[in-house]
């Protein structure tokens, strides 16, 4: 959830800064070109005035450009300022009223200097106006400070200006040195105010788009989470559950209204399979029965005769048919999550005591030694009968594997993070690491014991067993003596929690 507020903080202030650049862009940089794009036209144009009549008419375009041609009769307050203190007074007046945008002169020949730029400091040298960008052909654009020094106010000192620095030539000589200007203080104030106001801009942004991020990605993720929620319950077999639903048609609705479609759907699957085997085993496991006892009598009546074998060998095959097929009824059942309401505080110091009492003269009379290490207080929620079944299902396992002379140990302990471990451990030849969740799986048996009796159903039940328990089906390494891997399985069980019933979801 965290991430995801973050991400949508991180696109806000993207789309912030991303709006301020469009504007930055669009009211200063566009406007700056229009103003260099001014002064190289303008450039330009004195440049044909000089060719078509000479340094006296581009003078006297300046003049025009300093001092507006109307201005006996259109602008008294000049002609007032013209009689008092002559031309610069006007000229003065011009630059400081007109600033914005007006045209900001400088011209140096041989003999003359004039403009209203005049005695602006560094600008005005010889370095800066020959200076260009194609050996002296060209054009070089300059920014500078210019001021009014007779004006009493603020406004008007160190004002920024954007200029072009350009020659006017008479063929390949150059006449005079010129400098066009625009005065350019409101488009940097308004620069200015813009760059100042993106850091305040952003941060508002980033907590803004925290904000409503974490409000938005907290409906999403209570939404997930009842998914989640959901989906553990189904696979624990509570196959009545259903997503919950706002009707709002959006897709997170109609996410849910498919799944609960789904689980419909498979919920009348299962309930069909159900009575498939039920139906099965009703049906057939009598006549099973019966063709074993049938087989059995048979044989006993034909006495110690080669084919009373044959019919005992039938009647033991048909036992082992009706020990696969509950087997399999038994896993699905299993698998379905059938029997998890029967699961009790249990103690299984005492089970395992029993089934060690039990083994330990089968391991006898097997070559095998075999110990026991089972601790006290380790209560668990179990079915005592499942819970049975699957430690046998090990022992056993480790019985027919483990070649003669080797070891076996039955282990139960609370795992330091307070959950119970049962595990049996031999020194036998072990499962490889690659086939150990293979074999987990309904039929499945390795080339080694393809020879030695059984269905390949004993490893999936306990595995069933395990998930019933919500608990984990591991195996590991063994008793590694020399050249053989050696098979520990683990049934790891969850921690009891007071007062949580057998039957309440986590």
């Amino acid at each position: 959830m965290f991430r995801l507020s973050l991400l949508g903080a991180m696109l806000t202030m993207v789309s912030v800064a991303a709006a301020l650049g469009l504007v930055y862009y669009s009211m200063i940089e566009t406007e700056l070109g229009r103003v260099e794009q001014a002064n190289i036209n303008e450039i330009a144009e004195l440049q044909n005035l000089y060719d078509e009549a000479g340094l006296a008419r581009v003078k006297a375009a300046m003049d025009a450009g300093l001092v507006p041609p109307t201005l006996s009769s259109e602008a008294p307050e000049y002609k007032q300022l013209f009689d008092a203190g002559g031309i610069a007074a006007v000229e003065r007046a011009v630059t400081v009223r007109g600033a914005s945008y007006e045209a900001l002169y400088f011209l140096q020949t041989r003999r003359v200097v004039r403009g209203n730029i005049l005695g602006q400091g560094d600008l005005i040298t010889s370095e800066n106006i020959d200076q260009s960008e194609d050996g002296g052909k060209g054009y070089s654009k300059i920014n500078f400070l210019y001021s009014d020094p007779n004006s009493d106010s603020e406004d008007f000192i160190d004002r920024r200006a954007r200029g072009i620095v350009g020659n006017l030539r008479l063929g390949e000589d150059r006449v005079a040195a010129i400098i066009v200007g625009r005065d350019v203080e409101a488009i940097s104030r308004t620069g200015d105010r813009i760059r100042s106001t993106l850091p305040p801009a952003l941060a508002l942004a980033a907590i803004l788009g925290l904000i409503s991020s974490w409000f938005v990605s907290r409906s999403f993720a209570a939404r997930v989470e009842a998914f989640n929620r959901l989906a553990t319950d189904v696979r624990a077999g509570n196959l009545d559950r259903r997503a919950p639903r706002n009707h709002s048609e959006d897709e997170m609705d109609l996410l849910a209204e498919h799944l609960n479609d789904m689980l419909d759907h498979i919920d009348r699957l299962m309930q069909a399979m159900r009575y498939a085997g039920d139906s099965i085993a009703h049906d057939l496991r009598s006549p099973l029965t019966r063709l074993r006892t049938r087989l059995e009598s048979a044989a006993v009546e034909l006495g110690d005769t080669p084919e009373a074998d044959v019919l005992f060998s039938a009647a033991e095959d048909a036992s082992e048919l009706l020990t696969t097929f509950d087997g399999v009824l038994r896993i699905a059942r299993l698998e379905a999550g059938e029997r998890r309401e029967l699961l009790q505080p249990t103690d299984p110091k005492p089970l395992l005591d029993d089934l060690a009492e039990l083994y330990e003269p089968a391991c006898e009379d097997a070559g095998l030694a075999f110990t026991a290490d089972i601790s006290k207080g380790t209560d668990i929620l179990a079915d005592r009968g499942l819970l049975s079944q699957a430690v046998s299902n090990l022992v056993e396992n480790a019985i027919k594997y483990t070649p003669k002379g080797g070891r076996i140990h039955l282990e139960l302990r609370k795992t330091r993070n307070g959950r119970v471990l049962i595990s049996v451990t031999d020194n036998g030849p072990g499962i490889p690491a690659e086939d150990r969740d293979r074999v987990k799986e309904r039929f499945v048996r390795l080339d080694k014991s393809r020879t030695l009796p059984g269905s390949g159903l004993g490893l999936a039940l306990v595995d069933a067993v395990a998930d019933l328990h919500r608990a984990e089906f591991t195996m590991e390494d063994g008793f590694n003596d020399r050249d053989t891997l050696g098979l520990k399985a683990n049934i790891i069980l969850p921690r009891r929690r007071p007062g949580v019933k057998p039957d309440e979801k986590k």
